[in-house]
């Protein structure tokens, strides 16, 4: 059972302060002078570190972890923090696999069996809990991976069944279906060289 969970008053202060994390750079410690610098000094802003470690974005001793990097990442911010909320409230997603998308009562209720808290902890468990939930995704995509470059798409293209050449028969009825299962990536080129390889081998 968990015997409670983090939670800020201000939650409001949630997402500016990831905002400002993906602006800034990585410090080597984030500790209460670089939330200040981040422009966030106000006392209530200090439960943020709290909050930020028990996610695993930072260590005991305030050095962040590889989860960090993932928050300076517009592309991957909102996923990373939705897999450490899952990780977090462990327990309360063994109740419900989407208890994100739940009742504000049965969010509560479930929160109320984990920790065996009163109703005032409970409360703020679960503001803290909605405010993160309402900035994560949780639909699943993929690590995004280092974009390759084309050269190394030719390589691979060794791997694939060469296509034999088809003469062009009168009233053939022959018919290839060709599947291609592309990589994962965001740029164009990366396409672009797989196609071009592909019609200089069928107009071969």
């Amino acid at each position: 059972m968990a015997e409670d969970y983090p939670y800020m008053v201000s939650n409001n202060k949630i997402k500016p302060i990831l905002d400002a994390i993906m602006q800034a750079a990585k410090p080597s410690k984030f500790s209460h002078d670089f939330l200040k610098k981040l422009g966030f000094n106000s006392s209530n802003d200090r439960a943020f570190i709290s909050l930020f470690r028990r996610l695993g974005f930072i260590n005991d001793s305030g050095a962040p972890t590889d989860f960090y990097d993932d928050l300076k990442d517009k592309n991957r911010r909102d996923h990373a923090l939705g897999e450490r909320v899952r990780d977090l409230y462990s327990e309360l997603y063994t109740l419900n696999t989407a208890i994100h998308s739940a009742s504000d009562d049965d969010i509560k209720g479930a929160i109320a069996r984990v920790t065996g808290k009163d109703s005032k902890s409970v409360s703020r468990y679960f503001a803290t809990f909605k405010t993160l939930t309402g900035i994560a995704k949780f639909d699943g995509i993929a690590k995004i991976k280092p974009v390759e470059d084309a050269s190394s798409i030719t390589k691979k293209d060794e791997k694939l069944p060469e296509i034999p050449a088809v003469p062009h028969l009168k009233n053939s009825q022959f018919h290839y279906n060709i599947q291609i299962h592309l990589p994962a990536t965001t740029d164009v080129s990366v396409y672009n060289a797989i196609f071009k390889s592909l019609k200089d081998t069928l107009l071969a």
